[in-house]
């Protein structure tokens, strides 16, 4: 059972209060807690405060983060239940963004809500559907509290995501990023690696790159490490500690960073420049993509990556004087 010590996503947390929402509308009364199905595979308990009202029944929660720089550090989600024929009708409302620009995970059109936090909304109420033996339908709408105000704070505007902030989260639990302690456990898994005697090492922002990076890399379980965004803090003392080669695996947008010159990948640190990209590539078209994602769909863009990949080796073999390989993590 997860407690605070852990610390989850927008996706987590509106997946408990969609629950608790429809649990008090099927039950008849409030909910106080309630247990939540993640990404990663496990159950957590969170708080929840819930409502009955005339047509339907609404839950509240309070998103917690381990980063009180996180904008949706405190963000109050909300879900409101009601009956309808047959099925669930999951909606976003007002403070979930909408898409307005093609690139990203979901079409132009939609509510910021991505797919794998939608398919955990989703999977929880069901759970509630089995638990009474409900066998009509009920329509859940989600709401984020000041949302378009906290969408000021990021970059949703420049993505196309207008109205509000996203649903997000593919693992459920959120790592933090830009904290000591995360550094410190990097430094302490090469630690582990080295005395291990390994000569090579991957990086990997985040854990998709990591599972892609040992489907094709046959090494060492020690060997793979996420870094989140600390892409030169890795490098750099992962030469330092005497690592032969160094192997970084990532998704389009975290490589292309690398390759620009990013030394922490993070948006607060800026975004790529989309003209770099095209001249890189050598597809004009690409300079008026939204996003890098966006980008990598155009016409000859993936079969040209290999020149971003290179220059990403060259910019980390610059930065550490050690040899060094790229593999990008291609969208499935």
């Amino acid at each position: 059972m997860g407690r605070h010590s852990e610390f989850y996503t927008t996706g987590v947390w509106a997946s408990a209060a969609a629950k608790a929402a429809v649990l008090s509308l099927l039950s008849g009364s409030v909910v106080h807690q309630v247990e939540v199905l993640i990404p990663l595979g496990k159950r957590v308990s969170l708080p929840v405060e819930s409502c009955l009202l005339g047509d339907g029944a609404c839950a509240k929660v309070v998103k917690l983060s381990p980063e009180a720089e996180d904008v949706t550090h405190k963000a109050v989600i909300t879900a409101k239940a009601t009956c309808c024929k047959e099925g669930v009708i999951l909606e976003g409302g007002r403070g979930i963004g909408t898409i307005t620009k093609p690139g990203l995970k979901l079409p132009v059109g939609e509510k910021a809500i991505n797919p794998v936090p939608r398919c955990f909304i989703l999977k929880n109420i069901a759970e509630v559907f089995v638990a009474f033996g409900y066998q009509e339908g009920v329509r859940v709408v989600l709401e984020v509290e000041e949302g378009e105000k906290i969408a000021e704070r990021t970059i949703n505007s420049k993505l196309g995501i207008v109205g509000g902030i996203s649903i997000l989260g593919t693992r459920g639990t959120v790592i933090p990023y830009s904290t000591k302690s995360f550094m410190d456990s990097i430094l302490a898994e090469l630690s582990v690696a080295r005395a291990q005697g390994l000569a090579e090492i991957v990086f990997a922002p985040g854990r998709e790159s990591v599972e892609h990076a040992k489907k094709i890399l046959h090494l060492p379980q020690e060997s793979f490490i996420t870094i989140g965004d600390f892409v030169y803090f890795a490098v750099k003392h992962a030469s330092r500690m005497g690592f032969e080669r160094i192997i970084f695996v990532a998704q389009p947008a975290k490589m292309a960073k690398v390759a620009y010159g990013f030394k922490n990948t993070h948006a607060r640190y800026g975004s790529l420049p989309m003209d770099w990209l095209a001249r890189v590539l050598g597809v004009n078209d690409v300079a008026k993509c939204n996003t890098v994602r966006e980008a990598t769909q155009l016409l000859g863009s993936r079969e040209r990556w290999v020149l971003v990949e290179e220059l990403a080796k060259k910019q980390i073999e610059q930065w550490t004087g050690k040899r060094a390989l790229t593999y990008t993590v291609w969208f499935t």
